[in-house]
């Protein structure tokens, strides 16, 4: 028997009485679901009914007798997903009344509703009466402006939110849903997930303190894109140390101080902290020369992660004290560090001191600056009389494409690096760079230099397989 129920449905027919009408010819054996507990609406977008003109004055007795033949089909029901409200018209009152109606009844058969939406819900915010939309345990949603109907919305469902996903394309405060109108402070018991992806170059950051506000105390993931939105304040990261798996963090100089200076993250902090990525804007780059403690702090987030994301870094070589700091990351298994060039060396040195690194995404490696005494004569018994093997997990290196001439300079590296760790088969490249860069191996692996190991180096693929 089905635990889940789909259905995609005009919401005109709703209103009209349609939808009730077909579901009452069915009859009650063949629609009868006793054991599904979830239901997801996708709501076709109609457009067409913008003046509301067309809806019946009885559109809500026929929404009430509609969401009560859904409780009759599955009297245990207790999750109603709404996929996408964008389609139910909200651009007039009439229809912003219906979606009203529409979400105070299915509250009366489910203690949970999420809603997905797309911007349009943002313009119709001032349209609903957001007293009646209660229960929400997910809201994901994309607003020009977020208005104090938006962020009132939020902080009513706070008892019962577990997601809140919100992204803004204009000047926004969030601090809203932290402190009530009366100044008391807002808690949110359930929330595992908070997403906040907000205009960098528009946004408002909320200037207020929240002094022993714990808002979040049982986060998992945590994503915040653009500007850091409460300022100064470290709410975001209070009382949660104990739960965070999952942290994204778009990170500018003045974040990064402020977090050097409050010290939220130690070495220990935070236990269960298992995925760490910091996005750093475009404008913004670290050098190591002028910001080693803010690439410190990165590198010193969980040092216990399984997968660390660093990117839009700006160094032409990766110093010794760099490499050095990677030595505390003994369990990282996916490293991605899109920003620096590695040399082949400095590569071979990182792996080694990560034994259970798998993957790599960082640009191919060089064979440039070369040891003292190594030459391209030399190279490959330089390699496997210092550094073969090097028996960690390492098996794959993910790199972009760079045209026919920059390919060529990438391959000799990779064969070196086959050549000292057993376990690397994939250098994985772009999808449409593939055939070329295969060519490019198998050519090279033909020359006399390589030609001895050739059964080793002929596993290498520019791909790897799912």
């Amino acid at each position: 028997m089905a635990k889940e129920i789909a259905i995609t449905i005009d919401p005109c027919d709703i209103y009209s009485g349609k939808a009730l009408a077909e579901l009452s010819q069915v009859p009650y054996n063949e629609c009868s679901l006793p054991l599904a507990r979830k239901l997801e609406i996708y709501f076709i977008d109609n457009r067409n009914n913008e003046e509301g003109s067309d809806v019946p004055p009885d559109a809500k007795d026929n929404i009430s007798a509609f969401v009560r033949r859904i409780r009759q089909m599955a009297p245990r029901l207790n999750m109603v997903k709404m996929q996408d409200i964008s389609g139910l018209g909200l651009q007039t009152t009439a229809t912003a009344l219906y979606f009203d109606c529409l979400i105070t009844q299915l509250v009366q058969i489910s203690s949970r509703i999420d809603i997905a939406s797309g911007i349009s819900f943002g313009r119709a915010i001032h349209l609903l009466n957001v007293d009646a939309i209660r229960n929400l345990t997910f809201l994901c949603t994309s607003f020009d402006l977020i208005s104090g109907r938006t962020v009132r919305l939020i902080r009513l469902n706070a008892p019962t939110l577990q997601c809140l996903r919100v992204s803004s394309h204009g000047c926004i405060d969030l601090s809203g849903i932290i402190r009530d109108v009366d100044g008391s402070y807002v808690e949110y018991p359930h929330l595992h997930t908070f997403v906040a992806k907000l205009n960098t170059s528009q946004s408002v950051p909320g200037r207020y303190t929240f002094d022993g506000a714990v808002p979040f105390p049982y986060l998992r993931r945590l994503v915040c894109g653009g500007d850091y939105p409460f300022g100064d304040d470290l709410v975001l990261f209070r009382g949660n140390a104990a739960t965070l798996e999952l942290l994204q963090l778009t990170l500018t100089r003045k974040l990064a101080v402020t977090l050097l200076r409050s010290k939220v993250f130690t070495p220990t902090s935070h236990p269960k902290l298992q995925c760490v990525i910091f996005p750093t804007p475009s404008v913004i780059q670290f050098n190591y020369a002028d910001d080693p403690e803010i690439i410190r702090l990165m590198m010193d987030i969980a040092p216990d992660a399984a997968v660390r994301n660093i990117s839009n870094w700006y160094l032409d070589q990766v110093p010794p004290p760099v490499l050095s700091l990677f030595s505390k990351h003994a369990s990282l298994q996916v490293l991605s560090l899109p920003g620096p060039c590695l040399s082949l060396w400095d590569a071979m040195t990182l792996i080694q001191s990560l034994p259970l690194l798998s993957d790599l995404h960082a640009q191919a490696p060089t064979l440039e600056p070369m040891p003292a005494g190594v030459t391209v004569r030399n190279v490959v018994t330089y390699v496997r009389s210092n550094y073969s093997p090097i028996d960690t997990r390492f098996r794959c290196w993910h790199f972009g494409g760079g045209g026919s001439r920059l390919m060529k300079d990438k391959v000799k590296p990779f064969l070196l690096l086959a050549l000292a760790c057993p376990n690397f088969d994939y250098a994985a490249t772009v999808y449409y760079e593939r055939e070329k860069f295969a060519k490019l191996l198998e050519r090279t692996i033909g020359t006399a230099a390589y030609k001895k190991y050739a059964p080793r180096l002929r596993r290498l693929l520019p791909y790897r397989p799912k």
